[in-house]
């Protein structure tokens, strides 16, 4: 199939003839928004001072996961994770994240969600922040990776790596250069300037920047082109996946005017009521097509609430983006990694609440199951298939997860504990400096049913200590094995042993 079938939008092109003919298999909307904390939706927050009617409706009439997990409290290594079903520490990032002009995570041949959704009959579709890094084109003589030739395609991208059959947005974060939308593997403009801290906006990097690309419209786009492509679908006979990554409530925030002073809390609060309002109309755009009983939607965070908002003065005016649990973005705490996750398959469901241990890893393995698909051995080595539990025919639980903090520490979950690899909060949270980490015990044990808190670290209780050896030797299984679910062991994209990751 053509990786770059602009035709996805073209509603002639697809053939007006196929539009009555019945879908046998689901549509998948994935909704991944962009260090949204668990305690920003007021229906799993009951103290939240932002009130999310919208997703709140999705939850009322879904399965609300409540001990679910990205794979890492940061962008890019937890959309890797997404997409292929595999940790990403097992790849050549093992911290921190790329940028607009990295190159591409994703390995040559390396299937996607996209690619095995592609391979069995639906049609895939990209549209927001991507994340992932690809090739720009360079001028001749380039002499580093910024010297970018944006009149020419971008290589090993969205439609290619990343196996999308459509593409349309942005490289990475909304503060991150250059500001160039591109479509398919096009940009769709050549930057004419270059920002500056634009208008005061916090934490916005200076770069090129093309002139079709307004930073405070960017949202509002791509929900707009999110709903041009399901209006597309009402003409195809194949279902779809439309993947769509956005770039809120991330910094710098940019809530529309029409937003402004909407939540007591100033503008991270009026930025989310924006999200949850641009979803609303997403889902009245498919009822009103029809595609709304046979349409599963997905909607979901990448990490947890980012600290540069100044957390603080949001706890201060009494709301919570992290709801009980300790940490925030970057962190191996709860707070860096538990995410919202609600799912809805039209009027199914009637407010399931589930508190399977899930992670955001395990979405290949479900699709891969829904869609009918055998998974190779070398294909979503970390994916745990939960199809049963949108199915409704049963329930599957993960015996455990790995989490990944942003500075690389890692920790191993059982339903009941929390083995953490280091010291101190692995990112940006106390502890992390030096002096704060000077004589704590090497690693932390947490009992996550009396303590999903964190505050009690009961890595020294002798009644703890096989079990941490035994958690300790699964870990290093993991490791080497190149998977962590049942299969042929694999190598992992570097060393393949435990004792060489320099994880732990």
């Amino acid at each position: 199939m053509n990786r770059n079938a602009s035709i996805l939008l073209g509603v002639a092109s697809l053939g007006a003839a196929s539009c009555c003919q019945a879908q046998q298999k689901p549509n998948v909307i994935l909704v991944l928004a962009d260090d949204l904390g668990y305690g920003d939706i007021s229906a799993l927050n009951p103290r939240s001072k932002i009130h999310t009617p919208n997703i709140d409706a999705l939850a009322d009439r879904g399965i609300v996961f409540t001990d679910a997990h990205a794979t890492s409290s940061l962008s890019t290594p937890s959309r890797y994770s997404i997409l292929t079903g595999r940790y990403s520490w097992r790849t050549t990032l093992k911290k921190g994240v790329g940028f607009g002009y990295t190159g591409p995570m994703i390995t040559e041949g390396r299937e996607t969600v996209a690619s095995m959704l592609s391979d069995n009959g639906y049609n895939t579709a990209c549209i927001g922040k991507w994340h992932l890094g690809w090739n720009w084109a360079k001028k001749p003589g380039a002499k580093n990776g910024k010297d970018v030739d944006f009149s020419k395609p971008v290589a090993n991208g969205v439609t290619d790596r990343g196996g999308f059959d459509y593409f349309y947005g942005i490289a990475a974060s909304l503060d991150m250069p250059p500001y160039v939308y591109v479509e398919n593997d096009m940009p769709t403009a050549v930057p004419d300037s270059i920002s500056g801290n634009m208008d005061g906006l916090r934490l916005f990097r200076s770069g090129p920047i093309a002139p079709d690309f307004e930073p405070t419209e960017c949202l509002g786009n791509f929900f707009q082109r999110a709903m041009n492509f399901v209006d597309a679908q009402t003409q195809s006979d194949k279902p779809f996946f439309l993947y769509l990554p956005l770039t809120a409530p991330h910094t710098p925030i940019l809530p529309a005017k029409e937003y402004e002073g909407r939540t007591p809390i100033g503008p991270y609060g009026d930025f989310v009521v924006m999200i949850d309002d641009l979803l609303g109309n997403l889902v009245a755009r498919l009822k009103a097509n029809g595609q709304w009983e046979n349409t599963i939607l997905i909607f979901t965070s990448d990490n947890g609430c980012a600290p540069h908002i100044d957390i603080p003065l949001l706890e201060r005016q009494g709301h919570y983006p992290g709801y009980i649990y300790r940490g925030s973005k970057t962190d191996i705490y709860e707070g860096g990694h538990r995410m919202p996750l609600i799912v809805t398959w039209g009027d199914r469901y009637d407010g399931v609440v589930d508190d399977s241990l899930v992670s955001l890893s395990d979405f290949y393995a479900t699709f891969a199951e829904m869609a009918g698909h055998e998974l190779r051995d070398d294909e979503a080595e970390d994916s745990y298939s939960i199809w049963s539990n949108i199915a409704r025919t049963g329930t599957t639980a993960r015996k455990d997860l790995v989490s990944l903090s942003g500075f690389g520490y890692l920790a191993l979950r059982v339903p009941d504990l929390k083995l953490i690899f280091w010291c101190g909060s692995g990112g940006q949270s106390y502890p992390t400096k030096p002096e704060d980490l000077a004589g704590l015990p090497d690693m932390q044990l947490y009992d996550m049913n009396a303590d999903a808190g964190e505050r009690s670290n009961l890595i020294g209780d002798p009644k703890y200590r096989q079990t941490v050896e035994e958690l300790t030797a699964r870990m290093r299984r993991y490791v080497n094995d190149g998977r962590s679910t049942p299969g042929k062991p694999q190598k992992n994209d570097t060393a393949n042993d435990w004792e060489q990751t320099k994880l732990f």
